[in-house]
């Protein structure tokens, strides 16, 4: 066997053991990572990828209308970032849909409204008011 060969190989299975373990101290924070199917996660995970590769380089648009901000200008800067990040990391992730691992876990990606209400980040979720 070749030597240019064997190490594609090794790191190949490296790479596949790496991202297929799951690690049971690592948080998965994705929507789709919550799902209990095989089925119900890898058809997330290429949902997800694909709003997150095509659609991420509106990242700064909807960053700039986060009330985390002190103005829309600091939003959009910070959204420029977070267009590079979610575009290839929605790549990454529509290319290895049929692994159901959250790599790269990216969150909630791109911020766009979903109308599933459990998909919801737990920043957008409505507390009880105390009294």
């Amino acid at each position: 066997m070749n030597t240019a060969v064997r190490k594609f190989v090794v790191l190949s299975v490296s790479f596949f053991l790496c991202v297929s373990i799951p690690l049971s101290f690592v948080h998965a924070a994705s929507p789709w990572a919550k799902e209990s199917t095989y089925g119900a996660k890898t058809k997330g995970k290429l949902a997800f990828g694909l709003k997150n590769s095509l659609l991420g380089w509106m990242t700064p648009w909807a960053e700039s209308g986060e009330a985390k901000y002190e103005t829309e200008w600091v939003g959009f800067s910070a959204g420029i970032g977070g267009m590079v990040v979610n575009t290839v990391a929605g790549v990454v992730q529509l290319g290895t849909f049929f692994i159901p691992v959250d790599f790269p876990d990216v969150g909630y990606g791109l911020r766009i409204p979903d109308p599933n209400p459990k998909n919801k980040p737990v920043g957008f979720a409505k507390s009880a008011k105390k009294s």
